[in-house]
């Protein structure tokens, strides 16, 4: 990231669920059990990650992002709660630090995922990279540390970093902008962090990846 730190992938052998506040906010886990939505748990037989936005393709198939590092390759079918079925990863991709993400294409059988980001927050709009600005307040919902906040630091590099707490496991959560409608405008994927710095998190954009993958976010 231009800061000599060493990036920290964050992939996690187990998952333990924790209420943590960051920044004067108080992070609230999704639950798995609910519904198939943004921020739950997802895992495949060698990694768990976080949902990150739902997304329907033109041909009307429906998709949860995540990142590209939780992709194992291998074709493993995903699922989330109680080993519930998913489906598996149609698209991924990873570079270094400048590209990081997946889509989960779902099963027929699962349905239309909810938009909403941890149950609560509707997707209103996608905000490009360019209209990120350095100071605007930021948040995203994992599995592990549920929603937490802080503010936008830097865009350099094709990447949103952000003062906001994530944890392993947390990797591909929605990172997004909050609206004082209630909304929510969706900004970017949870990539990483620096070694040693979990108040330090990178965001992959996520307007670039809907028009590369044919997808619009679900509200």
């Amino acid at each position: 990231m231009g800061n000599g730190l060493t990036i920290r992938w964050l992939l996690g052998l187990a998952l333990v669920w924790a209420t943590v506040m960051a920044s004067g906010f108080f992070a609230s886990a999704a639950r798995a059990d609910e519904a198939v939505m943004p921020g739950v748990r997802v895992e495949d037989e060698n990694t768990k990650c976080t949902a990150g936005f739902a997304a329907q393709g033109a041909h009307g198939s429906y998709y949860l992002m995540t990142s590209g590092h939780c992709d194992s390759h291998d074709g493993s079918p995903w699922t989330y709660g109680d080993d519930v079925p998913l489906g598996k990863i149609s698209a991924s991709e990873e570079e270094g630090d400048k590209r990081d993400a997946a889509i989960i294409l779902l099963e027929p059988s699962v349905g239309a995922p909810l938009g909403h980001v941890g149950g609560r927050y509707p997707v209103r709009d996608v905000l490009s990279l360019s209209r990120v600005e350095i100071g605007m307040p930021f948040c995203k919902i994992g599995a592990v540390t549920g929603e937490t906040c802080g503010v936008v630091k830097s865009t350099a590099g094709g990447v949103v970093e952000a003062s906001v707490f994530s944890l392993t496991g947390d990797s591909g959560s929605p990172g997004f902008v909050k609206n004082p409608d209630g909304t929510v405008t969706a900004v970017g994927l949870l990539m990483s962090s620096p070694d040693g710095d979990d108040y330090t998190t990178y965001f992959v954009p996520v307007d670039p990846l809907l028009g590369k993958w044919d997808l619009r976010v679900l509200e």
